[in-house]
C-alpha cells in the first residue's frame, strides 16, 4: 500500500513536470545535458576516492583536490575558499569567547558540539561588533574588512595555540594515521552529498535571483553609505527594512567584484543544515542512518536550491535546527549549557528573517513546554554560560534597534497590525499593510477544496499559478515518503527506545507537529506560497522519518524502503537540475585561466554599457555615497555602483503609493531622500502615465536640471531648491526631443 501510494506520486509528478509541464523541454537542454552529465562524472569520482582511499588523510586530501579543480573550472573556487576561511574566523572568535566563559569544559573541546556553540557565538559577536562600530560612525564596509582580518588572525592564534597541547596533539595524530576502508553505500552516499553541494557551487555565478540581486546583494548601499548601518539612506520599500543579520555579518563579503563570495557563504551554512540533521539522527539511531539523512536532503531541491540564494531562508534553518539540537541534548542530558545555546541560536535566527518570530517562536514554545510539562526544565546557573546570552540579547537588540530607527517598529513584514495596537507608529516615508491572505473561510467547501489542492501541488505536482514559486523550492514526492513513514509505526512492529531517548523523540516529534500545523496554515491563507517558506518542514519530516526507518524491526522492510528512496533520489536530481530562483541553465562557463572568481561587477557594467550607459555609468561611479533614484527596470538597472533605488520600490509591492499620489509629495520623498541624481530608463515612461506626469512637472519646476542623455536614456540632477525656471517649455521640449519614451529601442 505504502509503495503503491509513493509510486503513484513519483509517477504523477513526472508526469505534471515533465511530460505535461515546460520542464521536459528544459531537461532536453544542451546546458542541462551537460550539468547532469559533469555531476554524474563528479559523483564518479569523489565514489571511487572514497572507496579505494585507505588513508582517511590522504583520502580527504584527494577529495579537497578533486573539489578544488571543479570550483576553479567554474569560477567559484576563490569565492568558497573566502567564505570558507570567514567561516573558520567566527568559529574561532566564538572559540576564544566561549573559553573565557567555559572554564571548567561544559563543551568538551574539539568535539563538533562545541564548533556548533562557536559558530552561535561568533555570529552573534561579529553582528555585535559591526553594530556598536556603526553606532560609533565607523561602520563602513572597510572598517569591517579589517575587523574580519584581525578576528580571523585572533582565531588563527587560538588553533595554533590548541594544537600544542597534548589533547590537539593526540587529534592531529589521529587524523594522519587512522585508516579503514568506507562501506561503499557509505562511499555511495557521501559521494552524492559533496557532488550535490558542489552542483550548486558550479551554478551559484548564473542562478542569482531577482531578490537577491534587489536588495541583499546590494548591501554596500542598502546598509551602509559609509557610516555604518543606522544612517538613513532615503530607502523607502519593505524590503530595506527587513532584520539584516545576515548582511551584517556578511558586509566584509560585499561590495567585491563576485557576488559568489555572499552566496558561497550560503553554501556552507547549506552544508551545516545536513551536518546538524546528521547529528540530530545520530542521537536516535546510528551515523550511518545520519548519514542517509543527509543524503536524502542533498536531493531535495527546496533546500539545495536556496544554497545559492542570498536570502535568508537557509541561514535561519540552519540556526533554527542548531535551536532544536541543542534543547533535545538538553532533553537527553540536562546540561543548563545546552539550554543556553538553544537560546542563542534562538536568538540569531530573529535577527535573520521576519517570519522567524512565527516559526522559530514555535518550534521553542514547544520544546520548553514539553520540558516544563515532563518536569525536565531544571536550569543551573552555574556553568550554564548564561552571560552569552546576554551578549546575543543585545545583539538581537542592536539589529532591530535599525529598523525601528527607521520605520518605528521593531520588525517588518509580520505582525503589523500587532505593532499598531501595542502604540508603534510607522515613520515617514514608510507605509506597511498586513501580508495579504487568499481570504475566503477555512472551515467551508471552498476552503477544503483549496487547502486540498495546495497540499496536491506540494506533495506531488506544483502546477498552476500559485505554485510556480513552490516549483523552484520543492520538497519533491519525496515528503510523500516521509509522511507514510510517520504513519508505519501504527502498522508494523518497532524496536523500543531506550528510556532516555523516548522523551526527546517526543520532543522532536511535537515540534514537528506545531511546525507542520502553523506551515499549513501558511499554505491556506498566504496569497502568494513559496516553496522556501517550508525548508524547516522538510527537515523535520526527513529527520523523523530516517529515525522511524532506522526503528523497524523488520531489517527486510528497511531496506527495501532505503531502495525505494533511490528513483526518488534521481528524479530530484533532474528537478534541481532544470530548476533554481533565476530560471537558468547549466553550470558556469568553464574557464582555465582567471582571477578565481566570476565578475559580475564587470558583467554588470557591460550590461548597462549595452543598454547606452556609457557616459551616466562613469557620472554615477564617481562615488559610491551618490544617491539615485531610477526610472527603469529592476534589478537590472539597481546595479549602478551607487545607492540606486527604483521608482517601482515606491509605488509597487512594499513601497508607499502615497509618495507617488502627487508631484510635490514625490519631491518632499526626493528631498527627504537627499537625493543627487535622477535616471530616466528609455522605454520606462510613457506618455500619460502617472510616473511620466511627475518627471515632467520636475522639469517644468527646475527640480530636475543639466540632464545628461545618452541613447535614448537620461539622467539629470536633483535641485532640491530651485530657482525659477527660465524656459520651463523649452526643458520639456529638449527631453522629448531626447528621451525614448514607450518601448526599448
Amino acid at each position: 500500500m505504502m509503495a503503491m501510494a509513493a509510486v503513484s506520486a513519483l509517477l504523477i509528478g513526472i508526469g505534471e513536470i515533465y511530460v505535461i509541464g515546460v520542464d521536459g523541454d528544459r531537461l532536453k537542454e544542451t546546458e542541462t545535458l551537460h550539468l547532469l552529465g559533469e555531476t554524474a562524472a563528479l559523483f564518479a569520482v569523489l565514489f571511487l576516492t572514497l572507496s579505494l582511499i585507505r588513508r582517511r588523510a590522504a583520502c580527504a586530501l584527494l577529495l579537497g583536490a578533486v573539489s578544488s579543480v571543479f570550483l576553479w573550472l567554474h569560477q567559484a573556487f576563490l569565492p568558497v575558499l573566502a567564505s570558507g576561511l570567514y567561516l573558520c574566523a567566527l568559529v574561532g572568535t566564538g572559540q576564544i569567547f566561549l573559553g573565557l566563559l567555559d572554564r571548567k569544559r561544559q563543551l568538551a573541546p574539539g568535539h563538533l558540539v562545541t564548533w556548533m556553540a562557536s559558530l552561535i557565538l561568533g555570529c552573534g559577536l561579529t553582528i555585535f561588533l559591526f553594530c556598536a562600530m556603526s553606532l560609533l560612525g565607523a561602520g563602513g564596509i572597510g572598517n569591517t574588512r579589517a575587523a574580519a582580518v584581525i578576528l580571523f588572525l585572533a582565531a588563527g592564534f587560538r588553533w595554533v595555540q590548541s594544537l600544542k597541547t597534548k589533547e590537539g596533539s593526540y587529534r592531529l595524530q589521529k587524523l594522519f594515521h587512522e585508516s579503514g576502508r568506507i562501506p561503499p553505500v557509505i562511499a555511495g552516499l557521501l559521494a552524492f552529498i559533496l557532488a550535490m553541494l558542489l552542483l550548486q557551487a558550479g551554478r551559484m555565478n548564473l542562478c542569482i535571483d531577482y531578490d537577491s540581486l534587489h536588495y541583499s546583494l546590494r548591501s554596500q548601499y542598502i546598509l551602509d553609505n559609509g557610516g555604518g548601518i543606522y544612517e538613513n539612506l532615503g530607502s523607502v520599500n519593505v524590503v530595506y527594512t527587513y532584520s539584516k543579520g545576515l548582511e551584517i555579518l556578511l558586509l566584509p563579503l560585499s561590495g567585491l567584484p563576485s557576488h559568489s563570495f555572499f552566496l558561497a557563504f550560503q553554501l556552507w551554512f547549506a552544508a551545516g543544515i545536513l551536518i546538524v540533521c546528521h547529528r540530530i539522527v545520530t542521537l536516535f539511531v546510528n551515523r550511518r542512518l545520519g548519514i542517509l539523512c543527509m543524503a536524502v536532503l542533498a536531493s531535495i531541491p527546496g533546500i539545495m536550491n536556496m544554497s545559492i540564494s542570498a536570502k535568508t531562508d537557509i541561514s535561519t534553518a540552519f540556526f533554527q535546527l542548531l535551536m532544536l539540537y541543542f534543547l533535545l541534548l538538553y532533553t537527553k542530558r540536562q546540561k543548563s549549557s545546552y539550554l543556553v545555546m538553544a537560546a542563542n541560536a534562538f536568538m540569531m535566527t530573529m535577527v535573520l528573517k521576519p517570519t522567524a518570530l512565527v516559526f522559530s517562536t514555535i518550534a521553542a514554545g514547544t520544546a520548553g513546554l514539553f520540558l516544563l510539562l515532563n518536569g525536565r526544565l531544571r536550569f543551573r546557573l552555574r556553568g550554564s554560560l548564561l552571560p552569552s546570552a546576554g551578549v546575543m540579547a543585545a545583539m538581537w537588540g542592536m539589529v532591530w534597534l535599525r529598523t525601528w530607527l527607521h520605520t518605528g517598529l521593531p520588525v517588518t513584514s509580520v505582525f503589523y497590525s500587532i505593532w499598531a495596537k501595542l502604540g508603534f507608529t510607522v515613520r515617514y516615508p514608510y507605509r506597511f499593510d498586513d501580508l495579504p491572505s487568499n481570504g475566503g473561510a477555512l472551515f467551508s467547501l471552498s476552503g477544503l477544496k483549496h487547502i486540498l489542492k495546495r497540499l496536491f501541488g506540494v506533495l506531488v505536482a506544483p502546477v498552476g499559478e500559485d505554485m510556480a514559486h513552490v516549483r523552484i523550492a520543492w520538497g519533491t514526492p519525496l515528503l510523500v515518503i516521509f509522511l507514510l513513514l510517520l504513519l508505519l509505526p501504527a502498522f508494523v512492529k518497532m524496536r523500543g527506545l531506550e528510556k532516555r531517548d523516548k522523551k526527546p523523540l517526543w520532543c522532536l516529534i511535537w515540534v514537528l507537529l506545531t511546525n507542520g500545523a502553523a506551515s499549513l496554515a501558511a499554505l491556506y491563507l498566504l496569497w502568494q506560497v513559496d516553496g522556501n517558506y517550508f525548508i524547516l518542514l522538510y527537515t523535520l519530516l526527513a529527520m523523523t522519518a530516517v529515525i522511524i526507518l532506522g526503528k523497524l524491526q523488520s531489517r527486510f522492510l528497511a531496506r527495501l524502503i532505503m531502495k525505494m528512496l533511490v528513483p526518488f533520489a534521481v528524479f530530484n536530481v533532474t528537478v534541481t537540475a532544470v530548476s533554481n530562483w533565476a530560471g537558468a541553465l547549466g553550470l558556469s562557463p568553464v574557464r582555465l585561466v582567471h582571477a578565481g572568481y566570476y565578475d559580475h561587477r564587470a558583467e554588470e557594467k557591460e550590461r548597462l554599457i549595452h543598454y547606452g550607459n556609457q557616459e551616466i555609468w562613469e557620472i554615477l561611479a564617481e562615488d559610491p555615497k551618490t544617491r539615485v533614484l531610477i526610472f527603469g527596470e529592476q534589478p537590472e538597472l539597481l546595479s549602478f555602483p551607487c545607492n540606486a533605488q527604483s521608482y517601482t520600490d515606491i509605488e509597487g509591492s512594499g513601497g508607499n503609493y502615497m509618495i507617488t499620489a502627487s508631484t510635490e509629495a514625490l519631491v518632499e520623498y526626493l528631498i527627504f531622500a537627499d537625493m543627487d541624481y535622477v535616471y530616466l530608463g528609455s522605454g520606462y515612461l510613457r506618455p500619460g502615465t502617472e510616473a511620466w506626469d511627475h518627471v515632467i512637472s520636475m522639469l517644468r519646476d527646475g527640480y530636475l536640471t543639466e540632464l545628461t542623455y545618452e541613447n535614448g536614456n537620461a539622467l539629470a540632477v536633483f535641485c532640491p531648491e530651485p530657482p525659477a525656471p527660465e524656459d520651463p517649455d523649452g526643458a520639456v521640449e529638449e527631453f522629448s526631443a531626447n528621451y525614448w519614451p514607450g518601448e526599448q529601442r
